[in-house]
Order: structure tokens, then sequence, then C-alpha cells
């Protein structure tokens, strides 16, 4: 059975190190947008950021208190489970979710509004992001053929083993065939204050953006308007810029995603982020789901800080990679239909080759 995912909370020792947790996790899902990994080798060259790395992170890994989960090791002691997870791969695979987690939403069954895998060769530091559009039509194990965005839903309210993010993790590793190594999940909540706490980050907006129908936090619709050009974006129209598509469509979407998480990135190679970070960790400890244990981050963090950023595919299943011809009548208009021969073709140039 998968060990339950975890919500960055609690208190005590154990709260601290979930805390802790967090803040590695963040350092690893920057890492493929700017080479982030150099931040985590620049703070621990920091005497003083030593000295809290090696009295609060270091411990965990002997600690016990967090046992390393997945699928293929249920029966394995946790600290071998860790060796073979990073040491008995050459490629690791971490799903990175955006919840579409709104105000009248009080539990995890909820839709994923953003899809992507960063991927770490453990030999060439090569790095990968890829990025999957939340309307593509697969095959959702036990549940037939669904878009891609519904499936954590079923794996909450349906009983499957490991709830949401199993079901997800393994329609993505059975069409995909990419195997998964753990998962990381934010919340638009977590990802506006995050941004907020960074002071906003500055991006070009390629083209203006207009949109009358833009879904709000209580179910209705606003108007939003972004200009072209530099912007300094707080978390609020970040999140906007990230998650619109009207007047566009999922891949433009999608790209902006991937040019924010770069942008985000650079914002947390700052060092003067250091001051902010009880406060980040503390917006982390609500807003973050993970199955990851801290053993395992503090080692995928440290093996970032050797990513060069030249090094970095951003890939994105985009309409070279769809077959429309398998579209139906009523089908709705933003319905995905994937052409499996070249996507495994592309996933096995990027993820095997």
């Amino acid at each position: 059975m998968r060990d339950q995912p975890h919500n960055i909370r609690g208190n005590g020792p154990r709260a601290l190190a979930l805390a802790l947790l967090a803040s590695a996790t963040m350092t690893f899902c920057t890492v493929l947008g700017v080479g982030s990994g150099y931040l985590f080798y620049e703070l621990v060259e920091i005497p003083y950021f030593y000295d809290i790395y090696r009295a609060l992170v270091q411990p965990l890994e002997a600690s016990g208190l967090f046992p390393a989960v997945g699928p293929r090791f249920e029966n394995v002691p946790p600290e071998q489970a860790t060796a073979l997870a990073i040491h008995g791969n050459p490629r690791i695979n971490i799903l990175l979710v955006g919840l579409d987690q709104r105000w009248q939403v009080q539990h995890r069954s909820f839709r994923t509004d953003t899809i992507m895998i960063a991927s770490l060769h453990t030999e060439t530091n090569e790095g990968v992001l890829l990025s999957v559009p939340r309307d593509l039509y697969v095959e959702v194990p036990g549940h037939g053929k669904r878009r891609i965005n519904i499936a954590h839903v079923l794996g909450e309210t349906q009983g499957y083993p490991g709830g949401g993010p199993a079901l997800l993790m393994d329609t993505i590793q059975q069409d995909f065939g990419i195997p998964l190594h753990g998962y990381v999940m934010m919340n638009f909540q977590g990802f506006r204050e995050i941004v907020d706490l960074l002071g906003g980050v500055d991006i070009y907006v390629e083209k203006e953006i207009w949109d009358n129908k833009y879904p709000d936090d209580r179910g209705g619709e606003i108007t939003i308007h972004i200009p072209a050009g530099q912007q300094h974006m707080e978390g609020e129209t970040l999140l906007r810029y990230c998650r619109t598509r009207h007047g566009s469509d999922d891949f433009d979407r999608m790209a902006r995603q991937q040019k924010a998480l770069v942008t985000i990135g650079r914002k947390f190679l700052s060092l003067q982020m250091l001051p902010r970070l009880p406060q980040l960790l503390q917006t982390m400890s609500h807003t973050v789901y993970t199955d990851l244990s801290p053993a395992v981050i503090i080692r995928l963090a440290g093996m970032a800080s050797e990513v060069d950023p030249d090094q970095i595919r951003f890939v994105v299943i985009d309409r070279s990679l769809l077959d429309p011809s398998q579209r139906q009548p009523g089908d709705e208009p933003s319905l995905l239909y994937p052409d499996w021969d070249k996507i495994h073709a592309l996933v096995n140039q990027v993820f095997y080759d």
C-alpha cells in the first residue's frame, strides 16, 4: 500500500522537519527552470545557513520519521527505498501538479489545473520539464477514457489506493510510459502567497491578454487584462497569467507556465530571500502536498546543484502530438486526442535516449 501523502503541517519536531521538507521541495521544483540547485549550493556555503542545515536537515536522513514512499517499494525498508529511488535510477522523475482548490472545496477531490514532469538525469546532469495538457483524453486505470485532469478527483472519491495522486501517477506511467518517483502538489493560494513573499516577479508578456471569462475563486467569472511588455507581477497577477487561456489555447498557457517557473526560480537565486525563509516555510506548510521524504529531497537538491541550466530541455505535448481524426461529433472543442505513437517516440527520445 502507498503511504498516505502528507500536507506539510504539524507541531513540534515533525512540523519543523516538514517545513524543511517544503523548503527543499521548492528548491527541487524550481531547479529545472533555472538551475536553482545552484541556490542550494550557495546557501550551504554560507556559514550561518550551513549551521542550520547541519543541525536541522542532516539529522532527518537518519531520523526514521519519514518513510521513503512509492508504490514500487512497498515491501522495502524505508532506508533501502530511498537508496533505490535515487541511486538505482539514472533518471529521477517527479510529478509537479497545480491544484484547482478554490473556496468551495474543503477536501482534496479537486481537479489538476497544471501537470508537469520534472526529470533529472543523475549521470549526465541534464534536466527536462514536460508539460501535459489538462484536457488530454487518456485511459485512466479502472475508469476508461477521461480527461487527464479528472484522474485526481476519481482517485480521491472512488477509493483508489493512495488516492488522487496515486491514480494520476499511475495514469501517466501507464499511458506515457514514464516512471514516476514521487509528486509535489501545490494549490492556487500557495502559489499566490509564495510569489508575494518573493516580492513579486518581473516577466515579459509577449502578447496582451484580455479574458472576460476568467474563473474567480467563488465560482463566477471576471474580466482580466495584462498588458504586453515587461511587467512586474504579484502572486494574483502571475497566477492569472499562468491560468488564462481565453483568446489562446492550452499550449500557450503551458508555455507561460514554464516561463513563470523559470522566472520564479531566478528570483529564488537571490540570496536576499533568506530573511523571508520563515514566512515562506509557514506558507508552504498549508499549501504543499508531497510523498517525498526529506532524505530524498535533500539528496535531489544536492544532485540538482550539478545541473547546467543550458542542459535543461523544455517540452510540451502540443498540437503536433495530437490526432484530430479521432474527434467525434459533439466533442467539446477543448478535448484533445493524443497521437500515442508520436508521444511515445518523444518520450523515448527525451526520457530514455
